[in-house]
C-alpha cells in the first residue's frame, strides 16, 4: 500500500496509473451528481453499465472489460495454430475461442459441440470467425472461403459458391433467426447465404483499405463494415460511424453493443474506437505474442461478492506506518474524527492491512487500528459498517520453511519438476492462514480479506530476492499457483477474498491469471485524486471522474470492482484515501 511512503527507510511502491486506450478519454468535470457526499450515477452511467466486451489476442489471452465475465483464455495451451476470434454464451458466463485451423476451445458455460481442428487444409481454408446459436447450444465456423460448418443445433448454412471466393472472406454475421447470414470479403462485397437480405455493400469502389470485419445490427436490418484503418461503412439501419482516430496499428475486428446503439473496432495493440457507445477500455502495452485478433461483445454479469459500502462512501486504509513508532502497538495520528488530520473527513471504509511484506513480518499496532476502525460510520445509519483486513503476499524464498508442507503435500517427497509447484502452492496457503492467525491473536476478525498483489519486478527462477526489491519470481505460473494457495486458505477459512492490484501489476506477476468460481472482488490502486475524499480546498475532481474504474475499464483477473484507492495526492497527503463503487 502507497502508506508505507510516509514512513522514513521504507520501501517505496507506487502501483501504476494505466490510462485507457480508448476515445474519447472520460471526462474529468468536478462536482457532477453528488449528494450529501455521495456519489450517484445519472441515467446515462446506469445505462452504459449493461455495455461489455471481451478483448482475444492470437495466443489466445481473453482481456475483460465492462463487468464482462473473465473465465480464463488458452495462453497456457500449445496451440497447433493462432486463434482469430471468440464468442461469448447468451449468459455472459464463458466463451468459446476458435484457432486458424479450426479448433474450438470452451472456457466457462460454453459447451463443446465439434470443430475442425486437426483436419489437413490449405490457406484458402482457414477459418476466419466462430458465431454462437441463440440458445448456446452450437456454433457455425466460417473459413475465408466462405465455407460455413454447422455444429450442435446450428443450422445449416449455405456456404459461398467457389465462384464468388475470389477474394477472401474477412468476416461473418447470422441473423437472428439464424436462417440467413453475410459474410464479406476483404474487398467489401456483402454477399447473402440462406434466407437474408443484402442492405449494400462496396462492391464496385475503390478502397484505400482493405475490409477487416462485419458487425450485424442486434435487430438484424443492417450492419457495419470497418477497414483496417477504422473506416466504417453503415448498411440499412446501422447507425452512422464516426471518424477514425489515428493508429499506429491496424483495425483488426468489429463488434456490435446491444440494443442497436453502436460499434466497438478494435486495434492489433488494443485500442478500442467506440461508434455511437461509450468505450469500456483497452489495452495500453502488449507484447508480440499479445496482438489483439477479435472483440467480442459480452453480457455483463455482477460480481457474486457485493461492496459492503454504500456506493460513493469514503474512508482509509491503514497500516504499520501508522503505529506510533517500530514495534509499538500504539498508533500515531490517525485519519478521520475526531483530529482530522490533514483535512480528513468522518470515514466509512476502513481497512486495515495484518503484515509487512513477508510472513511474520507483522503489523505491531494492529490491535489499536481495529479499534480505530470499529469507529467508522455511514450517514443515516446507526450501524457501522465492517471493517476489512488484508495481507501482503509474494513468492516464498529460498530460504522459507513455511512452504515445506501444506495441502500439496510434504515437497521433499514429491519429484524435483513438481517440487515448485508443490513450495508455490503451500507458500500462499500457510502464508494466508499465517495472518489471520495473527489477525485474530490480536482481536481482528473480518469477513473480507483483500490479497495486496504488488510490486512486479521479478526474480529470475522460484524465489522471491527481496534484497534486490524482487518480490515475486519470474515465473508465472508458480505466482499464480502462490495466489491460488492464498484464496483458498480465505475461503476455507470462510471468509470472503479479494484482490488489490493494478492491470498492469497483476497481469506482469501473473500472466493475465483468473482465478476459478465466481467473480472477485477488486480494490484497484492507483485511482484519479477526487475530492470527497480529498478536501475541496485542494482543488480535485469530482467524483464522476471514477466512473472509468468503478465501470470496468481498469479490470484485471476476471473481477469487479468493489474499492478504489486513491494515492496520496500533491498535497503530501499522510494517508490513502479509498472510495467505494
Amino acid at each position: 500500500m502507497r502508506s508505507r511512503a510516509v514512513v522514513a527507510a521504507s520501501i517505496t511502491l507506487v502501483l501504476a496509473v494505466v490510462v485507457p486506450c480508448a476515445f474519447p478519454i472520460a471526462a474529468t468535470a468536478a462536482g457532477r451528481h453528488k449528494v450529501s457526499g455521495m456519489h450517484t450515477k445519472s441515467k446515462h452511467h446506469q445505462s452504459v453499465a449493461t455495455l461489455a466486451y471481451d478483448l482475444v489476442s492470437a495466443n489466445g489471452t481473453v482481456t475483460s472489460f465492462g463487468h464482462a465475465g473473465n473465465f480464463g483464455g488458452a495462453q497456457r495451451i500449445h496451440l497447433s495454430a493462432p486463434i482469430v476470434g471468440m464468442a461469448t454464451t447468451p449468459a455472459g458466463l464463458g466463451y468459446w475461442l476458435v484457432g486458424k485451423d479450426g479448433g474450438v476451445f470452451t472456457f466457462g458455460d460454453a459447451k463443446y459441440w465439434g470443430s475442425l481442428g486437426g483436419k489437413k487444409h490449405t490457406a484458402a481454408h482457414d477459418v476466419i470467425a466462430i458465431v454462437p446459436t441463440v440458445d448456446g447450444h452450437g456454433y457455425w465456423l466460417c473459413d475465408a472461403s466462405g465455407v460455413v460448418t454447422a455444429f450442435g443445433d446450428a443450422l445449416k448454412l449455405p456456404s459461398l459458391l467457389p465462384s464468388k471466393a475470389t477474394v477472401p472472406i474477412v468476416g461473418f454475421a447470422v441473423l437472428h433467426d439464424q436462417r440467413g447470414a453475410w459474410v464479406v470479403n476483404a474487398d467489401g462485397v456483402v454477399f447473402h447465404l440462406g434466407q437474408s437480405y443484402v442492405y449494400g455493400s462496396l462492391k464496385g469502389k475503390k478502397l484505400a483499405q482493405p475490409i477487416v470485419g462485419i458487425a450485424r445490427t442486434t435487430n438484424g436490418r443492417g450492419y457495419w463494415l470497418t477497414d483496417s484503418k477504422g473506416h466504417v461503412f453503415t448498411f440499412g439501419s446501422a447507425k452512422p460511424a464516426i471518424a477514425p482516430p489515428t493508429l499506429k496499428s491496424p483495425i483488426v475486428s468489429i463488434s456490435a453493443a446491444p440494443s442497436n446503439r453502436g460499434y466497438w473496432a478494435v486495434s492489433a495493440r488494443g485500442w478500442v474506437i467506440p461508434g455511437g457507445v461509450p468505450s469500456r477500455g483497452g489495452l495500453a502495452r502488449l507484447t508480440g505474442a499479445l496482438l489483439i485478433v477479435g472483440i467480442a461483445t459480452a453480457p455483463p454479469i455482477a460480481s457474486s461478492v457485493p461492496s459492503p459500502y454504500p456506493a460513493g462512501s469514503v474512508g482509509y486504509d491503514v497500516n504499520w506506518p501508522q503505529c506510533q513508532k517500530a514495534g509499538s502497538k500504539a498508533t500515531g495520528v490517525m485519519p478521520g474524527p475526531p483530529d482530522y488530520p490533514s483535512g480528513t473527513k468522518a470515514y466509512s471504509i476502513a481497512v486495515v492491512g495484518v503484515d509487512g511484506w513477508a510472513v511474520g513480518d507483522y503489523n505491531s499496532c494492529l490491535g489499536t487500528e481495529v479499534r480505530w476502525a470499529d469507529k467508522a460510520t455511514v450517514a443515516g445509519s446507526s450501524t457501522p459498517p465492517a471493517y476489512q483486513l488484508y495481507l501482503f503476499l509474494n513468492s516464498p524464498a529460498s530460504a522459507s520453511t513455511i512452504d515445506l508442507t501444506g495441502p500439496a503435500g510434504k515437497c521433499a517427497s514429491v519429484s524435483a519438476k513438481d517440487k515448485p509447484t508443490c513450495l508455490a502452492y503451500n507458500y500462499g496457503y500457510n502464508s494466508a492462514l499465517d495472518a489471520v492467525t495473527y489477525a485474530t491473536s490480536e482481536g481482528a476478525s473480518a469477513q473480507r480479506w483483500w490479497l495486496d498483489i504488488e510490486n512486479d519486478a521479478c526474480a529470475p527462477g522460484e524465489w522471491n530476492e527481496a534484497g534486490n526489491g524482487e518480490w515475486w519470481s519470474c515465473d508465472q505460473s508458480l505466482n499464480d499457483l502462490t495466489i491460488q494457495g492464498a484464496l483458498d486458505a480465505l475461503h476455507a477459512d470462510k471468509v470472503t477474498a479479494g484482490i488489490y492490484s493494478t492491470s498492469l501489476q497483476w497481469n506482469a506477476i501473473t500472466g493475465h491469471y483468473v482465478p476459478p468460481g465466481s467473480p472477485v472482488s477488486l480494490w484497484i490502486a492507483g485511482a484519479i485524486w477526487t475530492s470527497p475524499p480529498f478536501p475541496a480546498s485542494d482543488g480535485y475532481v469530482g467524483t464522476t471522474a471514477l466512473d472509468p474504474w468503478c465501470e470496468g475499464h481498469y479490470n484485471f483477473a476476471g473481477g469487479t470492482p468493489s474499492l478504489l484507492q486513491e494515492t496520496p495526492g500533491s498535497n503530501d497527503y499522510p494517508f490513502d484515501p479509498d472510495y467505494a463503487c
